[in-house]
C-alpha cells in the first residue's frame, strides 16, 4: 500500500467544515446563514469515521501487540482531550457570571469535569454562569463524536477477531454495515430519537467502510474510476432525485474519499508542517460560544468576528499540536516498527 497520501488534507477539510457548520448555527446571525449551504457538521463527522476506519485498522494490523494499539489510540485521543477540558474548566471560571469564589464553590464544575473526562459529555454538558442566553449552554458540544471514537476502537480487534476465527470478511463487514444502518433508520426515522441514532452503533456503517476499503485497498484502486463514477451518481441521485439510497450512502461517501485521498498528489503534503486537525476540531466550539455570549457577532462585522473565531481557533490548535499531541505521538514514534501482514 502506498503511504503517499492527503488525508491530512481530508481530516483538515472536515474539521474546517464542522468549524463553520457550528458558526453559521452558534452565532445566531443572520449574516451568516449562506455558511449553510456548504458546510455541514455531520457529513464533516462521517468523513472522519470513514477515514477513521481506514487508518485504525491499518495501525491495528501493522501493530505488533494488542496493548501496543490501545496505547497509541489513547496517546492520540486523551492528552489534548483531558487538557481542553482542563483548560476550560480553568479559564471560563473568569467568562462566567459566578465570581471566581462561587465558580469553583459550584459542584456544577467537578460533575463537568467528571462526566466530561470519561466522555460522557451529554451528562453534565454546561459550566454555572456560562452561555445561559446562547442558543446552548453546551460548553463544548463537538466532544460526543469523540465517545464515539473511542468506542469504535474498543471494536476494531473484536471486528478483527472475528473476520480472523470466520474468514469471512465481506459477511462480517457487510452484516454490521446493515445493522448499523437499520439501526439508525429505527431510531431516526421511526422512533425519532435523533440524538441515540447518532451514537456509535449508528455510526458504525462509516467506521466499518473505512475498514473494508483498507482490506480491500487494491481492489479498490485498481477498479477506481468505475467506483468513483458509481459513488458520484449514488450521491448525486441520494440528494437530487429523491430516491432511496440511504443505504449505499456509506459506501459511496467511503469511496469518494478513500479514492481520493490516493490520487490528490498535489495534496499529499499540507500536513508536513504539522497535524492541527484535532486541535481545531476540540478548541472551535468553547470559542464561537464565547463570542455568542457578549453577543461580538451583533455588536461588530460578523464576518470580521467569524475570522476572529477561526483565527483564535487557529492559534489553540497549533498549541495543542506543538505543546501537547505532538510530544506524545514523538515519545512513541518507535514502537510500531514491525510490520503485519493483513489476514484478509
Amino acid at each position: 500500500m502506498n503511504n503517499k497520501n492527503c488525508f491530512d488534507f481530508l481530516r483538515f477539510f472536515f474539521a474546517a467544515n464542522i468549524l463553520l457548520a457550528h458558526l453559521c448555527e452558534l452565532s445566531q446571525n443572520s449574516n451568516l446563514a449562506f455558511l449553510s449551504y456548504f458546510s455541514n457538521a455531520i457529513i464533516g463527522v462521517k468523513g472522519f469515521f470513514i477515514i477513521s476506519g481506514f487508518l485504525v485498522a491499518k495501525s491495528f494490523v501493522n501493530t505488533p501487540s494488542l496493548k501496543q494499539y490501545f496505547i497509541k489510540r489513547a496517546k492520540r485521543i486523551l492528552p489534548a482531550y483531558i487538557v481542553v477540558i482542563l483548560f476550560s474548566t480553568a479559564i471560563f471560571a473568569f467568562f462566567s457570571s459566578y465570581s471566581f469564589l462561587d465558580y469553583f464553590a459550584d459542584s456544577s464544575v467537578y460533575k463537568y469535569l467528571g462526566w466530561n473526562l470519561v466522555f460522557l459529555n451529554f451528562v453534565h454538558p454546561c459550566l454555572p454562569g456560562l452561555f445561559d442566553n446562547n442558543l446552548l449552554c453546551s460548553v463544548n458540544g463537538a466532544l460526543w463524536t469523540l465517545k464515539i471514537e473511542e468506542g469504535f476502537y474498543i471494536v476494531l480487534p473484536l471486528i478483527f477477531y472475528a473476520i480472523k476465527k470466520t474468514r469471512m470478511p465481506l459477511f462480517i463487514l457487510g452484516t454490521l454495515y446493515v445493522l448499523s444502518l437499520v439501526y439508525w433508520f429505527i431510531m431516526n426515522d421511526y422512533l425519532n430519537m435523533p440524538v441515540l441514532a447518532k451514537q456509535l452503533p449508528g455510526y458504525l456503517s462509516y467506521f466499518v467502510m473505512g475498514i473494508f476499503m483498507f482490506l480491500n485497498f487494491e481492489f479498490v484502486m485498481k477498479n477506481k474510476i468505475i467506483l468513483l463514477l458509481s459513488s458520484v451518481v449514488v450521491l448525486t441521485g441520494y440528494y437530487f432525485s429523491g430516491l432511496p439510497l440511504d443505504f449505499l450512502y456509506p459506501a459511496a461517501f467511503g469511496l469518494i474519499i478513500i479514492i481520493a485521498a490516493y490520487n490528490l498528489s498535489f495534496l499529499n503534503n499540507f500536513g508536513k508542517y504539522g497535524d492541527f486537525t484535532y486541535g481545531l476540531y476540540i478548541y472551535h466550539f468553547p470559542i464561537i460560544q464565547l463570542f455568542r455570549q457578549y453577543n461580538l457577532f451583533e455588536k461588530y462585522n460578523p464576518f470580521l468576528m467569524s475570522f476572529a473565531v477561526i483565527l483564535i481557533t487557529f492559534f489553540f490548535a497549533i498549541m495543542s499540536w506543538f505543546f501537547v499531541e505532538k510530544r506524545f505521538l514523538d515519545r512513541f514514534k518507535n514502537n510500531n516498527k514491525k510490520q503485519i501482514p493483513t489476514i484478509c
